[in-house]
């Protein structure tokens, strides 16, 4: 890292699609960041954006450096790694939006950069910053099975990747944040139905200490539904992200009789009525603002991200093995159908 630096950080954000203007809105909106500038390829847009929350129009990035101490990056997946070397190796501190790149090797390009000029590099895996989640992982000891759910309809964005580094990586790097252990094995499958890579996949992932993981990701459901269920010894979580509401089931402690249906307070012991269940509503928190301040007090402090670029690039690595694994299944079945 490059040591403490004095506030306000100068900042500017690359690429103004539907990522980038909030970016720009909640550097705006915090007192330890100056918005310098706002860039993108569309000079109107960028004007726009500028007009709505200040900093200079710009539409070539790189005039930025010299005149911003951190970035946000915000433009198509595949331009990622491009974009953010240039930065890094300026000296920049950088902020590039999930996943990291599209590419693996160009993942670990990127992070050893980053450690040889001294700068942060975070990734925008929001639902870290959600305040369910924080919630859920409050009450998380030792995961048995979690199955995470990810479906919603269609929108006009992100195109140019497949469903897993879309929405799936959301919840591939929440699993990985909740299961403390190596991937050992993993089988998936999914199909394309309006682009030609994949709309909907499934994985399901076996760590090293036994944890299961079954995660699933849609984009062309016709409903909204965000969950992650976690079983573990004593108790079973659900965390809606949609909701913002957390339940846990409880069993109760069964007696030393076995013929007895109740506990010494009088509380079931067999059957459904044995199961007691809690549930929280979570107050909701901006979960972007909650990344970009990380972002900010990193830069200010000298430390590390939640998100840093090793976790990123852990959630990508997770993410292509999937996506591997969906091509030898389809293989296999178109060369089924062939035969």
């Amino acid at each position: 890292m490059t040591g403490i630096m004095q506030l306000p950080v100068r900042t500017a954000v690359v690429g103004l699609g539907y990522f980038g203007r909030f970016h720009a809105k909640h550097y705006a909106a915090n007192t330890d960041a100056d918005l310098v500038a706002v860039c993108d390829v569309d000079p109107a847009r960028a004007a726009d954006v500028a007009g709505e929350f200040g900093g200079a129009a710009l539409s070539d990035y790189t005039l930025l450096p010299g005149t911003v101490d951190a970035v946000s990056i915000t433009v198509p997946t595949s331009m990622h790694y491009e974009v953010a070397r240039f930065f890094i190796e300026a000296g920049v501190h950088v902020l590039v939006e999930k996943p990291i790149t599209d590419d693996v090797a160009d993942a670990d390009r990127l992070v050893a950069l980053a450690e040889e000029n001294g700068v942060v590099l975070q990734v925008g895996h929001i639902e870290r910053f959600s305040a369910a989640f924080k919630a859920l992982a409050d009450k998380v000891t030792r995961p048995l099975f979690i199955e995470s759910r990810r479906i919603s309809p269609w929108k006009p964005r992100a195109t140019d990747v497949d469903v897993v580094l879309d929405l799936m990586i959301h919840d591939i790097d929440l699993v990985l944040g909740l299961v403390d252990s190596p991937v050992e094995s993993l089988q998936a499958l999914g199909a394309p139905v309006l682009n030609a890579s994949e709309d909907i996949a499934n994985a399901r992932i076996t760590f090293e200490n036994g944890t299961v993981a079954d995660i699933t990701a849609s984009r062309i459901a016709g409903k909204t539904d965000r969950q992650l269920r976690l079983f573990q010894l004593d108790n079973y979580l659900v965390c809606d992200f949609v909701d913002h509401r957390v339940t846990r089931f409880t069993r109760n402690a069964t007696n030393s009789e076995a013929d007895q249906d109740t506990d010494a307070s009088g509380a079931a012991t067999h059957g459904p009525n044995a199961i007691e269940m809690e549930s929280w509503d979570i107050d909701r928190e901006d979960s972007l603002g909650n990344e970009i301040a990380e972002f900010i007090n990193c830069i200010a402090t000298d430390r590390r991200p939640t998100v840093d670029g090793r976790v990123g690039r852990e959630a990508l690595h997770v993410a292509t093995m999937i996506t591997d694994s969906i091509r030898t299944h389809r293989a296999r079945i178109e060369a089924s159908l062939a035969g």
